[in-house]
């Protein structure tokens, strides 16, 4: 089988809010503070799925109306600051690269004056629920994400 060739991405300032067309409003809550005043790491993960949740739904609807489901790979996160309640912030999701079954998301947290709390990244495995197997992108929806993936802002 032969390889497909990925394009190398530009590099991605994922601390810069103007990085993502996809950001969601979020409220911290009572409930994500720890032990120590501060809102829990765990907190920061959930405000991550909420946009990357949206971010699919609304920018990659395209996969799910061609029969393609997704599941996550792999997660990972940087703590770049503290965050406490009360209090709003920003997270933002945006495709980063595309891969012959998978793509990565690059995510971010900010804080109202756009200072960056966290950055991470999401796997994406492209996902065939009726084998349970994840599967190769078709050719149509890989131009698509590359599209995407190659806009200023990580949207059509």
């Amino acid at each position: 089988m032969n390889a497909i060739p990925h394009p190398v991405a530009p590099a991605i300032d994922l601390t810069n809010p103007d990085a993502f067309g996809h950001l969601t409003s979020e409220t911290l809550r009572f409930g994500d503070i720890d032990a120590n005043g501060h809102v829990n790491n765990v907190a920061y993960l959930v405000l991550f799925e909420n946009a990357r949740v949206t971010y699919i739904a609304r920018h990659l609807k395209f996969m799910r109306e061609r029969g393609l489901s997704t599941v996550i790979a792999h997660l990972d996160i940087d703590f770049r600051r503290q965050m406490f309640f009360p209090g709003t912030v920003r997270a933002g999701a945006r495709l980063l690269e595309v891969r012959r079954s998978s793509f990565v998301l690059g995510q971010a947290i900010f804080d109202p004056q756009g200072g960056c709390a966290a950055t991470g990244h999401a796997v994406v495995v492209a996902y065939d629920p009726a084998s349970g197997r994840g599967q190769v992108f078709p050719d149509s929806v890989r131009a698509d994400l590359l599209r995407i993936a190659a806009s200023p802002a990580g949207v059509a």
